[in-house]
C-alpha cells in the first residue's frame, strides 16, 4: 500500500512538473517559391497574457525561450510578403513559407531600384554574372575592419596585397598575377593611373565608404577590355537610394607606436609647387632663394590623432524619374614605421649572397585620403535612361624619413660603428584621380538595345620639392675607455631637392548594340560594339644638388639655418628619363553571342584591339630610342559555359585570351631615372607585350540565405611575361624589365560562407603554383680561380604566393541586438619580391599573417557606435635571400644576421591602429 501511494505521488508530481516546465519553441521563415531563408522577419506570439516578438536570424530561424509547454497563436510579417497567421506549439519546429505580395511594377523600375549595398545583392550579382566574379557589398564593407578599397580587396578569395611604405594595402595581386596584369574600373569604365611610370592604379586612393559594391572579375568576355590576364577590379560607386537617405560618420583613431615614439613633422608650405626650371624662362639658373630651408626643418608632435568623416545624401525626385546622390569622405591618419635594410651583392668567388651595409630607417607618415562623387540617373521613359557620374579622389601624403647607413666592409664591425652616412628626407605628395562619365541606355526597337558612354578621366601626381639632407659622421671606440664616441655630423655634397610631376589623361567612347532573338526554344542575344581611347601621358622631373658653401666647417647642429649651401646644377635635370611624353591610342571592336537554352548559358565571341604607342623622351639625342613608336594588334577570343544544375547549384567553364601592355616608362631607353629606387634602373625599348590563355572551372553552391560554397580551378599560360630583374649591362648592374620566355600559373580556390542564426564563418583559401625558367649567372671555383656560366633556373613568378587564406568569425544581428562583430585573419605565404640575375639570389618576402577586428552597435534606431583595430599582431614586412648568411668580408657580429640561416635583407614594423566612431542614418 505504501509503495502504491508513493508511486501515485511521484506520478502526480511528474505530471505537474511537465506542465510547469519551461520549453523553447523554434521555427524557420523561408520564401515559399525559392525556399531561401528570410532574415529579419518579425515573429509575434501571445504568451502568458502578453505579446512577445523576435526576429529571424541570418538562416531564417527563430526561437522563443523559457515558455510553458502548449500551443500559441503566431503571426509572421516580412516586408514584401503576405502576413502569416498560425499556431506554434511544443514538438517539431514550425516552418513558415511566406508568399510574395503581387505588385504591378515595370521591369525597368525593379532593376533601377535594386539595392546594391546588401550582402544578398552581392551574391546575386555573382550568380547572374556571365564571368567568374567575387563581390563584396557596401554593408559588408561598412562593418569590416577596412577603410580603403585596397584593404577590402584582400578579403576576397585569391587576392593578396602589395603594401605601401606605411603598411596599408596598395596594389592587389589576383591569383598570383602581379599588379601589372590587372586593370581598375569605376562603374565598369577603365581609369588612368597617377603613377609616373606604370599603368596600374593604387587602390589606397579610394575610400571604401564611397562604394556600393566591390567586384573582383577573374575572367573576361569579348565586351570587356582585353588587358587583364590576372583579372580586373570594378568599383560600383554609391547609387541614388529609393527614398531620401542621409548618412554621416565621424571617428577618431590612434596608432599604438605613438605611446613611445613622437611623430616627426615638417612645414612644406613655403616650397614651390613646380621646379625652378618649369616656372622660369629657358636657361634659368636656380639659386638658394628657390629652395627655402623649411623643408630641412623638422619638429615633433606628441600623440597625433587620426580622424575620419564621411557624409552622403541622396534620393529620387520628379516622380522617381531622377535619382541624385552626393557623397564625400575624408580620412587623416598618422603612422610611424621602423625599418632596417641591408644592401646585398653576390660574392664573385663562390656565388654566395653577402651583405655590404646596414641601414636603420624610420618613417613618420601622414596620409590624407579624400573622395567625393555625385551621380545623376534620369529615366526619360521605360525605354530610355541617361546617367552622369562625376568622381574625384585625392591622396595627400607627408613623409619624413631618417636613414642611418653603416658600411660593413673594410673592417667595420656592425651597425652604429665606423663611417656612417645619415640622411633626412621629406616630401609632400598629392595623387589625384578625376572621372566623369555620361552614359545612356536605349531600347531603339522592340528587340534592339543600345548603350553608350562618353568618358573623360585624368590622373595626376605632384611631388614638389622632395628634400634630402645628407650628412656624414663616424663612431669609434675610445682607446682608453673602450666607449663608443661619435664624431660631429657634417654636411656632405649630395643633399638634393627633387620635383616630380606627371599626368595621365584619357578620352574614351564606348558603343554597344544587343539584338534579342529566339532560336527554336533558345534565347539568343547578339552583341556588337567597340571603343576608342586616346591616352596622353606627361612626366617631368628635376633634381638639384646642394653643396655646403665650405665643407670643412659645415657641421650640423640640428638647425639648418646655421648652415649655408650653393646650388651645384642650377639648370636642373632636363635630360633625365623621367621627362617624357607618351601617347597611346587603343581602338577595339567585338562580336559576341549569349545563348540561353534550358539549363545552359553559353557566352562567346572575339575581340579585336589595336594599340598605337609613341613617345618622346628628353634623354640626349645620342641615346638610341629617344623617340619611338610601337604598333600591334590582337585578336582575343573568349567563351563561357554556365550549366545550372538546380536552383542552388551551377557549373562554370570559361576560356579567354588576354594581353598585358608594357608600362610607358619601361620602354623608354633610360639609365637611372628613379632616384628613390633601391637599385639603378634601366629601360628596355625591345620589351614586348605579354599574351596569355586563361582557363577556369568553378562549381557554385548557394544552399540558402547568405551561405555559399564556391570551388574552382584555374590555369594560365603566359607568353613573354614581363618581370624586373637585376641584370649585368657592361660593367654595371641595373634593375630593368625584360621578357622571360614562357610561364604557367595554375591553382584552385575554395570560398565558404556559413551562418547559424547570428553567428557565421567566412573563409577562403587559394593555392597557386607558377613556374618560369630563366637564365641565371653561377659563379664557381675552378681550382686556379673563379669563373662563371649561365644556368637555367625554374622559379615562381614575381609576386606569386603559393598559399593565400582568409578566415573571418562573424556575429551579425541587425534586428534585435543591433550588434555586428568581425574577427578577420589573413595569411599570405612567401613570394619573390625581387628577381636576381644570380643563381639562388632572388629576394623573397617572408610569409605573414595579419589579424584585424571590428565591432558595431546600433542605438536609438538611427545611430551606431563602432570600433576597428588593425594589425593586432603587429605583423612585420620582411625580406630575405634564401641562402645561408656566411659573414663574407665582415669582421664581428652583425645585427639581425645569424650564421647558417637565410640572409636577412629588410624588416618594417607598423604597430597596431585603433579607430572609434559614431554613425548616423536617416
Amino acid at each position: 500500500m505504501k509503495r502504491q501511494f508513493f508511486l501515485f505521488i511521484m506520478l502526480n508530481v511528474g505530471t505537474l512538473s511537465a506542465f510547469s516546465q519551461k520549453v523553447n519553441l523554434s521555427g524557420q521563415v523561408i520564401d515559399q517559391l525559392s525556399g531561401d531563408p528570410l532574415s529579419g522577419a518579425s515573429i509575434t506570439i501571445e504568451a502568458e497574457g502578453k505579446q512577445q516578438s523576435v526576429v529571424s536570424g541570418l538562416n531564417g530561424s527563430f526561437i522563443f525561450r523559457n515558455l510553458p509547454g502548449g500551443t500559441y497563436p503566431v503571426h509572421v510579417k516580412y516586408v514584401g510578403y503576405k502576413h502569416f497567421s498560425g499556431t506554434l506549439s511544443t514538438g517539431a519546429p514550425l516552418k513558415v513559407a511566406l508568399e510574395k505580395e503581387e505588385r504591378s511594377l515595370h521591369a525597368v523600375d525593379i532593376s533601377g531600384r535594386h539595392d546594391k549595398t546588401t550582402a544578398a545583392s552581392a551574391i546575386q550579382a555573382d550568380r547572374r554574372a556571365n564571368v567568374v566574379m567575387n563581390s563584396v557589398a557596401a554593408r559588408t564593407i561598412e562593418i569590416s575592419p577596412d577603410l580603403s578599397v585596397a584593404n577590402v580587396s584582400q578579403r576576397i578569395s585569391g587576392v593578396s596585397l602589395e603594401r605601401s611604405t606605411n603598411g596599408e594595402g596598395q596594389y592587389p595581386i589576383i591569383r598570383g598575377m602581379d599588379k601589372r596584369y590587372i586593370y581598375t574600373l569605376v562603374n565598369g569604365i577603365k581609369i588612368p593611373s597617377p603613377d609616373n611610370k606604370n599603368r596600374y592604379v593604387p587602390l589606397d586612393i579610394f575610400p571604401a565608404d564611397l562604394l556600393d559594391r566591390l567586384e573582383v572579375i577573374k575572367s573576361l568576355t569579348p565586351d570587356r577590355e582585353g588587358d587583364a590576364i590576372g583579372g580586373a577590379i570594378n568599383m560600383v560607386m554609391k547609387d541614388a537610394p529609393n527614398q531620401l537617405s542621409i548618412r554621416a560618420n565621424a571617428a577618431v583613431g590612434y596608432a599604438d607606436k605613438f605611446a613611445h615614439q613622437d611623430f616627426t613633422t615638417f612645414d612644406h608650405s613655403a616650397s614651390q609647387d613646380r621646379s625652378p626650371r618649369a616656372t622660369n624662362a629657358a636657361g634659368y639658373q636656380a639659386t638658394m632663394k628657390d629652395f627655402p630651408n623649411n623643408a630641412f626643418t623638422y619638429n615633433t608632435k606628441h600623440n597625433p590623432i587620426n580622424t575620419l568623416f564621411n557624409l552622403s545624401a541622396g534620393g529620387r525626385v520628379w516622380k522617381d524619374k531622377l535619382g541624385i546622390i552626393v557623397a564625400g569622405s575624408y580620412q587623416n591618419n598618422y603612422r610611424n614605421v621602423n625599418a632596417v635594410f641591408f644592401d646585398t651583392e653576390t660574392d664573385m668567388n663562390n656565388g654566395d649572397a653577402k651583405v655590404t651595409s646596414i641601414e636603420s630607417r624610420n618613417y613618420s607618415i601622414q596620409q590624407q585620403r579624400s573622395g567625393m562623387h555625385t551621380k545623376f540617373d534620369l529615366k526619360l521613359n521605360d525605354k530610355n535612361q541617361v546617367k552622369l557620374y562625376v568622381g574625384y579622389m585625392n591622396l595627400a601624403k607627408n613623409e619624413f624619413r631618417s636613414k642611418s647607413d653603416t658600411n660593413l666592409i673594410l673592417g667595420r664591425t656592425g651597425e652604429g660603428t665606423g663611417r656612417i652616412s645619415n640622411s633626412y628626407r621629406t616630401y609632400h605628395d598629392v595623387q589625384q584621380i578625376f572621372n566623369t562619365t555620361l552614359s545612356g541606355n536605349h531600347e531603339i526597337a522592340p528587340r534592339l538595345h543600345m548603350d553608350w558612354s562618353a568618358v573623360f578621366s585624368k590622373a595626376a601626381d605632384n611631388r614638389p620639392d622632395e628634400a634630402t639632407l645628407s650628412l656624414t659622421t663616424g663612431v669609434s671606440k675610445d682607446a682608453t675607455t673602450g666607449a663608443l664616441v661619435q664624431a660631429p655630423l657634417y654636411l656632405d655634397g649630395t643633399s638634393t631637392r627633387e620635383f616630380t610631376r606627371n599626368s595621365d589623361q584619357d578620352k574614351a567612347g564606348y558603343l554597344n548594340f544587343t539584338y534579342k532573338t529566339d532560336l527554336a526554344d533558345a534565347k539568343v542575344d547578339w552583341s556588337v560594339g567597340g571603343m576608342y581611347r586616346n591616352k596622353t601621358r606627361t612626366s617631368t622631373y628635376d633634381e638639384y644638388t646642394l653643396r655646403p658653401t665650405d665643407p670643412s666647417t659645415q657641421t650640423y647642429d640640428g638647425n639648418i639655418n646655421h648652415n649655408n649651401f650653393t646650388v651645384f646644377n642650377g639648370e636642373g635635370t632636363a635630360t633625365n628619363a623621367l621627362n617624357y611624353d607618351a601617347t597611346e591610342n587603343v581602338g577595339a571592336a567585338y562580336a559576341m553571342a549569349k545563348i540561353t537554352w534550358r539549363k545552359l548559358e553559353l557566352t562567346g565571341g572575339a575581340r579585336y584591339e589595336h594599340t598605337d604607342l609613341s613617345w618622346n623622351s628628353a634623354v640626349p639625342k645620342t641615346v638610341s630610342g629617344k623617340t619611338g613608336a610601337i604598333n600591334y594588334y590582337d585578336v582575343l577570343p573568349s567563351g563561357l559555359l554556365k550549366y545550372t544544375i538546380d536552383k542552388h547549384q551551377a557549373l562554370r567553364l570559361s576560356y579567354y585570351s588576354a594581353i598585358s601592355r608594357p608600362n610607358f616608362y619601361e620602354v623608354i631607353p633610360h639609365t637611372g631615372g628613379d632616384p628613390d629606387a633601391d637599385y639603378q634602373e634601366k629601360g628596355n625599348a625591345n620589351l614586348k607585350r605579354t599574351t596569355a590563355d586563361n582557363f577556369d572551372l568553378r562549381y557554385e553552391y548557394y544552399p540558402h540565405g547568405l551561405d555559399q560554397v564556391l570551388a574552382g580551378v584555374f590555369y594560365k599560360r603566359l607568353n613573354n611575361p614581363i618581370e624586373y630583374a637585376l641584370e649585368n649591362v657592361g660593367t654595371n648592374v641595373y634593375y630593368m624589365p625584360d621578357n622571360f620566355g614562357k610561364a604557367s600559373n595554375y591553382g584552385f580556390e575554395l570560398d565558404v560562407t556559413k551562418y547559424l542564426r547570428r553567428f557565421g564563418v567566412r573563409a577562403n583559401y587559394t593555392y597557386t603554383h607558377s613556374a618560369i625558367t630563366t637564365a641565371k649567372t653561377l659563379y664557381y671555383s675552378t681550382g686556379t680561380g673563379t669563373s662563371q656560366k649561365q644556368v637555367d633556373q625554374t622559379r615562381p613568378l614575381q609576386g606569386q604566393s603559393a598559399h593565400v587564406a582568409n578566415v573571418s568569425l562573424l556575429f551579425k544581428d541587425d534586428n534585435k541586438l543591433g550588434l555586428n562583430a568581425q574577427l578577420a585573419l589573413g595569411y599570405t605565404s612567401r613570394r619573390i619580391n625581387t628577381v636576381s640575375q644570380f643563381l639562388n639570389n632572388d629576394i623573397w618576402q617572408k610569409g605573414f599573417a595579419q589579424m584585424d577586428f571590428s565591432i558595431e552597435k546600433s542605438f536609438c534606431k538611427r545611430f551606431a557606435v563602432y570600433a576597428k583595430v588593425n594589425n593586432i599582431l603587429n605583423t612585420p614586412y620582411e625580406l630575405e635571400i634564401r641562402q645561408p648568411y656566411t659573414a663574407s668580408g665582415i669582421t664581428g657580429s652583425v645585427p639581425h644576421q645569424t650564421l647558417g640561416r637565410n640572409t636577412f635583407v629588410r624588416k618594417d614594423t607598423y604597430g597596431a591602429n585603433y579607430l572609434l566612431g559614431v554613425k548616423f542614418k536617416l
